[in-house]
Parts: C-alpha cells; sequence; structure tokens
C-alpha cells in the first residue's frame, strides 16, 4: 500500500484545480478501461480472418541442433 500512500500523501498538499484534473483523469481512465474489456469480450466470430495466417508444411518438424545450440550460420 505505498503507492496509495504516498498518491494520498502528494494529493493532501495539492491545489483543487490539479485536484479536479485528478479526478476527472481517474474517471475516464477507469471508463475506458471498462470500454475496452467490454470489446474484448464480445463473442468471438468464426472465419472472420479465414486465408490470412497459413503454417508451413513443416511446422511439426523437429528442429535443428544449431537452433538450440546457438550455431546457426
Amino acid at each position: 500500500m505505498i503507492t496509495i500512500e504516498t498518491i494520498i500523501r502528494e494529493l493532501d498538499s495539492a491545489p483543487e484545480p490539479l485536484l479536479v484534473a485528478v479526478l476527472d483523469f481517474i474517471q475516464s481512465t477507469k471508463a475506458k478501461t471498462i470500454q475496452e474489456f467490454t470489446q474484448n469480450n464480445s463473442p468471438r466470430i468464426p472465419g472472420l480472418h479465414q486465408g490470412e495466417i497459413w503454417m508451413s508444411e513443416d511446422f511439426n518438424e523437429s528442429l535443428a541442433d544449431e537452433f538450440w545450440l546457438g550455431e546457426d550460420e
């Protein structure tokens, strides 16, 4: 809780216009965060980006020892 205590201590000595600005910032940031969370939890649409991603034919093949040992040329 050191962060909250520090914030409270700073706000205690701040002028009223700064307190209003800080309150506006906190409220708008909370609203934006809630809005982003709500948008991110919207239902997925199957096939929306179909064909935009591909996978290499050798995707499941083992990687060479040079890859793991850092001896790749």
